[in-house]
């Protein structure tokens, strides 16, 4: 998930994010990826934010992952067997 505010950053942190993962929402992606990978991924996100914005990840696992619901309308959400992370 992230909150930049900087429209030219916010697009850049989009289009990687588009690259590495599915959108969940505009600004929630779900990425797939190894240790190494998404450490490579945050440590390129993190050149693209100032100290005002904000960048979260929360990674699930095995068992977390499959309890995870959605109530109201279908968000698309394809969850795939885990692991997968929410960045």
């Amino acid at each position: 998930m992230y909150d930049v505010s900087e429209p030219k950053a916010l697009r850049k942190v989009h289009k990687v994010l588009r690259a590495w993962g599915k959108p969940v929402q505009y600004s929630v992606f779900r990425v797939r990826g190894t240790a190494r990978a998404l450490a490579r991924l945050r440590f390129g996100l993190t050149g693209l934010i100032t100290l005002e914005d904000r960048l979260m990840f929360i990674q699930l696992c095995p068992g977390c992952a499959t309890r995870v619901t959605i109530q109201g309308k279908d968000m698309a959400v394809d969850l795939e067997p885990p692991p997968f992370r929410i960045v």
